[in-house]
């Protein structure tokens, strides 16, 4: 008898049989009772629903019982139409509805009351929206009622979105009875409706808790279903609830369970009583092949060992043994691909993260050193937008093929070296060396000489560098996390030294990075007002008249000091709190600028710093216009400076903004003009009124052997019509060169150093003074 024969046999027939018919028939005799308890938890919530109704729908039937008695209808139609006969019938709405709902604060009564004519006398809502007006369901119920002579109506509507109570009574409109005349003229209509939120509420969530389809008649329906049931709301309306057939699935699903546990404890008990017969004819020769396949799982073998039996046990082996075979190239293939970077076919983070633990417990027997050198692109968003991906998958695989290069000899000399891509632009090399620094600095060094002068492929040329920070072990850490740390700390204060060059971890870097982390902690709940201050740099026109002020921030930090703009604009721009920022520079400035006209005169312009991080969005176009008209700014009197040196992006969402700025007065202007990327393209593309030549600039062009380059900078951009202004002046000589070249304005502490709005009146005293004017 072979295996299967067996154990059909022996087992099945006593546990499955026997238990499986045993608990179908438990099963259908509790079917029964299960749903019985759940139809009579289902009718208690209806009554308890129908309860609801009645205690809220009677709201509308106290409330036109105690507006009659209480006499606000004839003091309305009595007295004179004026504001004051509604404020008055307005209060008393109000205190009635305050007695009808005092325990209901957030109910939603309303009165309508309307002439024979249709026409509306006075509405009134006890509701949040004060532009509340009559809903279709109670101007429905009126209309009705005036063109049909009804006398009383009561009404229940219900939609999708509420459900509410309507009642209305037409009246003689002087003897304020039931209205029997001919002349409708003669009456008046008037409506309570109340919004029935607590029932809604409580329907709703019978309806979400049973999945339920709801059904409203004007008669009770026969129920086709028996777990369904139907109450009576009013004379003509009737409500069914038909919950969905799954609703009683959770509580059958749980006896079956019940049921199965039963089962399967006497089917164990069973099962004991047979496991001699079973263990003597079955189980012997599967546990020899359970052993085998346990050694196999737990990597004591590779295989279990071949058989050349032909019982079914036999055969079974040998398709484990052929199935194991399978597994073990499949497993090596898959491990091979999971710690392999697609593109660049180095090894990816997950084995980074493997072979730098390994490397970290191996230095720490051998006495040894890893240092960890953290790689970051710079300018890499620019390739991929400017050349398109394919080119920046061009530049990592050639790195990655270079770094490899750079590290062969050091894996051919001692081993211990491994470079892998992180995700992006980022790639890790782990050194394991015997001298503390400087085979890490040898290897850093060629590096970056790989991006000197930019780096290039087969096929493009690439305007990148790379920005390097290196943790070592012990020194900057004793685990992997705190070397990842620190080395990324070190990278980015590399990054921001300018670029193409290694750091290495220090404490004076964790303090720049701690005094970071402290600067963008205290922008995040700055008071402007109390730590912001503007100062204000003039310029002048050529014949030496001021022109304007370029408005300047600083800032003084209770807890850090004075912080210099270059430091926390950045971070306010990286972290987005530069718009709170922005708004108060504007504001703050706006208010400035009447006083500053009152002392330098009506043409008067203040520049201000615009920060490039939002241009993209046109909330700062609503705002600023917002904040002009609120001050009453004129035209041209506001001039917007944007740095050169952000990225050149091209979006119709930058020159919608620009655009718009400028239709609404704003000049724009280019600062730092010819140190960035592409100040041509600025000029060209963007709708620009001014360039501001950067004081690096106006240093060059204004010494004798750059002196023909002036006038024909200047002339390009007044062939675009923009006028031009030269920052950084710092002598009298440099403002002749210039004014003789065509510059159109001057600034530089030749002038003045930026100045504080009290300290300018009396710069200009002096200045004035001296003859300049």
């Amino acid at each position: 008898m072979n295996l299967n024969k067996r154990l059909v046999l022996l087992l099945f027939p006593i546990i499955l049989f026997g238990y499986g018919i045993a608990t179908f028939f438990v099963y259908q005799y509790q079917k029964s009772s299960v749903i019985e308890l759940e139809q009579a938890k289902l009718e208690q919530r209806m009554f308890q629903l129908q309860s609801v109704f009645k205690e809220e729908s009677s709201a509308v039937d106290n409330a036109m019982a105690l507006f009659l008695e209480g006499g606000y209808l004839s003091d309305f139609l009595t007295s004179a139409s004026s504001s004051y006969r509604d404020i008055a019938l307005s209060q008393g709405l109000n205190v009635l509805t305050s007695q009808i709902l005092s325990n209901k604060p957030n109910s939603r009564l309303s009165f309508a009351l309307y002439n024979g004519s249709g026409d509306e006398l006075f509405y009134y809502e006890r509701s949040a929206d004060p532009f509340a007006t009559i809903s279709n369901e109670q101007f429905g119920v009126t209309q009705k009622m005036i063109a049909h002579h009804i006398t009383s109506s009561w009404e229940l509507f219900h939609n999708s979105s509420d459900i509410s109570v309507v009642k209305g009574r037409l009246l003689d409109r002087v003897a304020l009875l039931p209205f029997k005349g001919r002349d409708i003229n003669d009456s008046v209509q008037l409506s309570f409706a109340v919004r029935m939120d607590q029932f809604s509420d409580y329907l709703s969530t019978l309806e979400q808790s049973y999945n339920a389809t709801l059904v409203w008649s004007n008669q009770i329906l026969p129920v086709e279903n028996v777990f369904a049931h139907s109450i009576q709301l009013s004379p003509n309306q009737f409500l069914t609830i038909k919950p969905n057939a799954s609703v009683l699935a959770r509580p059958l699903l749980n006896l079956r369970i019940q049921l199965i546990f039963v089962a399967f404890f006497l089917g164990v008990i069973t099962y004991g009583l047979l496991i001699y017969l079973i263990s003597r004819f079955i189980t012997a020769p599967i546990s020899a092949l359970d052993n085998e396949l346990t050694q196999v799982m737990e990597y004591q073998k590779e295989n279990i060992s071949p058989t050349e039996s032909r019982s079914e046990i036999g055969q079974l082996s040998k398709k484990f043994y052929v199935l194991f075979e399978q597994l073990q190239n499949n497993l090596k293939k898959n491990h091979e691909m999971a710690i392999t970077d697609t593109l660049t076919s180095l090894p990816n983070r997950f084995r980074f993260y493997e072979y730098a633990k390994s490397a970290l417990i191996k230095a720490e027997q051998d006495k040894r050193f890893v240092s960890l050198i953290y790689i970051d692109l710079d300018n890499f968003k620019f390739v991929n937008d400017k050349l398109g991906h394919e080119a920046g998958d061009d530049l990592l695989c050639f790195l990655a093929n270079d770094l490899q290069r750079l590290i062969k000899p050091i894996l051919q000399s001692q081993g211990g070296c491994m470079v892998s891509r992180l995700s992006g632009d980022e790639f890790a090399i782990v050194l394991t060396h015997k001298v503390a620094v400087d085979e890490a600095d040898d290897l850093a060094q060629s590096v970056v000489a790989l991006f000197e002068g930019g780096y290039q492929s087969d096929h493009y040329y690439f305007p990148v560098s790379a920005s390097m920070g290196i943790a070592t072990y012990p020194a900057d850490g004793h685990n992997l996390k705190e070397l990842i740390a620190n080395a990324d700390m070190a990278m980015y204060n590399a990054k921001r030294s300018g670029k193409n060059r290694y750091k290495h971890y220090s404490e004076n870097i964790a303090s720049a990075a701690r005094r970071t982390k402290s600067i963008e902690t205290q922008l995040k709940m700055i008071d402007c007002d109390k730590e912001f201050s503007l100062v204000y740099m003039p310029y002048t026109s050529a014949n030496m008249q001021i022109k304007g002020f370029e408005v300047l921030i600083r800032w003084h930090s209770a807890e850090l000091g004075e912080i210099h703009p270059d430091e926390f604009i950045p971070i306010a721009e990286q972290t987005g709190t530069y718009a709170k920022i922005d708004h108060w520079v504007f504001e703050t400035a706006f208010k400035s600028l009447p006083k500053i006209r009152d002392v330098f005169g009506e043409e008067c312009v203040l520049s201000i710093n615009i920060s490039a991080a939002e241009l993209g969005h046109h909330v700062v176009l609503d705002r600023l216009i917002e904040l002009k008209e609120q001050y009453g700014i004129e035209d041209k009197s506001i001039e917007l400076e944007l740095t050169e040196t952000f990225s050149y992006v091209q979006t119709s969402s930058v020159f919608d903004v620009l655009n718009g700025l400028q239709k609404a007065g704003f000049s724009i202007a280019i600062d730092d003009f010819g140190v960035g990327y592409t100040p041509l393209l600025h000029m060209i593309d963007y709708p620009v009124d001014k360039v501001k030549l950067d004081k690096v600039l106006t240093e060059r062009v204004t010494k004798p052997e750059y002196a023909k380059l002036l006038p024909a900078l200047i002339e390009l951009c007044h062939l675009q019509d923009i006028v031009v202004t030269a920052e950084g002046i710092e002598n009298t000589s440099q403002y002749k060169n210039l004014r003789e070249a065509g510059c159109d304005f001057f600034q530089g502490y030749w002038l003045s150093k930026p100045m504080t709005l009290d300290e300018l009146e009396n710069w200009y005293y002096v200045y004035s003074n001296k003859g300049n004017l």
